[in-house]
């Protein structure tokens, strides 16, 4: 037999080297993002909700709310930055962030393609009370006798 070498095997796997630094880099970067992901949302739709409060009432001009849709380009930048950080954290085998990252994808794309069928509420200012549709006569309301009555003429 001359000089030939069998190939030998890769060392094994050896858990005990193992310090559990990068699962908690994973969780904690998951955590991190969700709840900074969620904060900018809070903040522009916030936002959106008081376009239309005004701190100063008696100035006399009304103030007109903002329509949703460049809040929902906003949310849709933080549903983008969602998406390439769960792809970033899948190729990194960062397990719990792309699973955070794809949750926050999906939540955003819901409320973007969701948001355009939300009312507009531009026009609820204008909109007068609706008047009464009652074409009868007004009856009693006591339960007592006829004098009580609005339209008994006593």
């Amino acid at each position: 037999m001359g000089g030939m070498s069998l190939p030998s095997a890769p060392p094994a796997f050896d858990a005990s080297d193992d310090t559990g630094a990068d699962g908690r880099a994973d969780i904690t970067a998951a955590v991190g993002l969700f709840l900074v992901e969620g904060a900018v949302l809070v903040v522009v739709f916030g936002a959106w909700l008081l376009s239309g409060v005004s701190f100063f009432p008696a100035g006399g001009a009304e103030v007109e709310p903002d329509s949703l849709g460049g809040y929902l380009v906003a949310a849709g930048a933080v549903g983008l930055f969602a998406v390439l950080a769960a792809a970033l954290a899948f190729r990194r085998r960062a397990v719990a962030t792309a699973w955070s990252q794809g949750l926050m994808a999906v939540l955003v794309a819901a409320a973007v393609w969701c948001g355009p069928a939300y009312p507009d509420r531009t026009g609820e200012r204008e909109r007068p009370a609706p008047a009464s549709t009652w074409q009868g006569q007004v009856g009693c309301r006591s339960g007592g006798d006829s004098d009580e009555c609005a339209g008994s003429g006593r």
